[in-house]
This record gives C-alpha cells, sequence and structure tokens, in this order.
C-alpha cells in the first residue's frame, strides 16, 4: 500500500506543477494584479488546479491499472 500512496503522490505533485507552470503567469494577468492579492482570484486559481490535478492523479492511476501495471 506505500507503492500505492508513492506512486500516487509523486503524480500528483508533477501533475500540480506542470499544471502550475503553464498557466500561473496567464491567469494572473487575465485576473489583474488587484484581484489577484486581494480578491478571490489566488484561492480559485489553487482550488481549480488542485481538483484537475487531482483528476489527472486519477485517471493515470486507472490507466495503470488497467494496462496492468503493478501498483498494489
Amino acid at each position: 500500500m506505500i507503492k500505492f500512496w508513492t506512486i500516487a503522490v509523486v503524480i500528483f505533485i508533477a501533475s500540480t506543477y506542470l499544471l502550475s507552470s503553464f498557466t500561473l503567469k496567464a491567469n494572473r494577468k487575465e485576473a489583474g494584479e488587484k484581484i489577484w492579492r486581494f480578491g478571490n482570484g489566488r484561492s480559485t486559481y489553487w482550488r481549480i488546479l488542485t481538483l484537475c490535478s487531482f483528476g489527472i492523479t486519477v485517471l493515470i492511476m486507472l490507466i495503470m491499472h488497467w494496462t496492468g501495471i503493478i501498483i498494489i
């Protein structure tokens, strides 16, 4: 079970890093500096990014399971 959680955490961290590196600057520029600092721009961005990373992690883990890669 440790192997499963280790793989899941690594995939989650990697997907979060990749998504944030591609989308952070554009989203910050689109929202504007004032909304980003004082509004809910930052919290909304990270909430959506976390949900997307979780979905990507689940999808990759399901693909690994369906292809027969032993993760447990």
